[in-house]
């Protein structure tokens, strides 16, 4: 019997052990950044072996002295052509819209002629040539 209950327990603990599981690292390249002499607002596109996902990148607009960087995950290249498609029509239509993405809730009005995207403790602006040159990166 104590044979029996010592070639289980040996067996459980050979069975126990993990394998080690090599993944690929996700790779990231900027998608669009407004200008070559700042480097924020950007967007980063990361993507693996089947997700890839879209982040933009930002200064809050909140500070004026402190650097803050904060971001939005926009998901996969749909929905952030939707998301980037509702900011221009914001500033076209001068409405205001609340949608949740990525567990966050995130407010887009009009304000001084842009897109004023606002998060809790956070926000920046995109203007309309701004969005025209996103829209024309991610199509």
């Amino acid at each position: 019997m104590k044979n029996l209950i010592l070639i289980l327990v040996a067996l459980f603990t050979l069975n126990a052990n993990a394998q080690l599981v090599v993944k690929e690292a996700a790779k990231d390249t900027v998608v669009w950044q407004a200008s070559k002499l700042t480097i924020l607002p950007k967007i980063m596109k990361f993507q693996s072996d089947d997700v890839e996902s879209y982040t933009i990148y930002y200064r809050n607009a909140k500070y004026t002295s402190i650097t803050d960087i904060d971001y939005i995950t926009t998901g996969d290249l749909q929905t952030t052509i939707q998301f980037y498609e509702l900011c221009q029509k914001v500033i076209d239509e001068d409405k205001e819209y609340n949608l949740e993405l990525d567990g966050k809730t995130i407010v887009i009005q009009k304000s001084m002629g842009a897109a004023f995207i606002w998060m809790r403790d956070s926000y920046f602006y995109l203007n309309s040539k701004n969005l025209t040159s996103i829209l024309e990166a991610l199509k």
